[in-house]
């Protein structure tokens, strides 16, 4: 096999709620966007893809058919399937990385500036993760550099350790072992635990001094605010809201056909 083709081979991470077909999905996809597959090559067969992968030829189909419905790949008869020459802009009606979410193009880095286990959960974190107010609950604060520029800060929110149990009991230790160059969310979807569903408000706020500081803005200048509320196993699981800087992000929306 080529050596793009050896950039998917491995077992798929299992974790409770998170179909193969996802998981397969997430490993073609990531390889895409890593450029581990690079525009406009053919990609291995079913047949590899399935020994590359180690699943079913049936998970592999239903995998591919979502990757083709996304625009990350083209299917030309009787050849093949290819990687798109073009990839599909990551989009806010989708569950994505924070990274991907402020530079769909990439080129950032992730800097880590608090992560600690509050003792009290704030109202927003608390009403979004079923928690009450004096509950203890995990922060975690990041800031998404372009370059030296700051083009978006994210504030993560997940219960405490004790309430990560059953099926949320992989999150534990991710949250342990994640690095300080990622934001939690892409821990969570590099290790196939998908969260959702969810929803994303979008809301105009103004960052104050720390937040305007880390953010490289005025403290009462008017920013984008994205604010972020995940499920997982049925569960509330992830809350977020990501400041944008407006002078050096911008947000899409993509739309299907009706």
């Amino acid at each position: 096999m080529t050596a793009p083709a050896e950039a998917l081979r491995g077992p798929l991470p299992a974790h409770a709620g998170v179909p193969l077909r996802v998981a397969a999905y997430m490993r073609i996809s990531d390889a895409i966007r890593s450029g581990a597959l690079a525009p406009g090559i053919l990609l291995p067969s079913e047949a590899e893809l399935v020994e590359l992968l180690g699943v079913s030829r049936t998970v592999v189909r239903e995998a591919l058919i979502f990757l083709e419905e996304d625009g990350f790949i083209r299917s030309r008869r009787g050849i093949g399937r290819f990687v798109a020459e073009r990839l599909p802009v990551s989009g806010i009606e989708r569950v994505e990385a924070p990274e991907r979410l402020l530079a769909p193009e990439g080129g950032t880095v992730v800097e880590r500036t608090e992560m600690v286990v509050q003792d009290r959960t704030g109202l927003f974190a608390a009403e979004s993760l079923g928690l009450a107010e004096s509950a203890q609950s995990w922060f975690v604060e990041s800031v998404v550099r372009r370059g030296d520029v700051a083009v978006g800060l994210v504030q993560e929110h997940l219960p405490s350790d004790d309430a990560l149990v059953g099926e949320l009991a992989p999150v534990r230790e991710l949250l342990r072992m994640s690095r300080p160059d990622e934001t939690v969310l892409t821990a969570l979807l590099q290790a196939g635990i998908v969260p959702g569903p969810g929803t994303t408000e979008i809301s105009i706020g103004t960052p104050g001094e720390t937040r305007g500081h880390r953010l490289g803005v005025a403290a009462d200048e008017p920013v984008l605010v994205l604010s972020r509320s995940l499920r997982f196993a049925g569960r509330p699981l992830y809350v977020s809201k990501i400041l944008v800087n407006p002078h050096e992000a911008r947000i899409t929306v993509a739309h299907g056909a009706p």
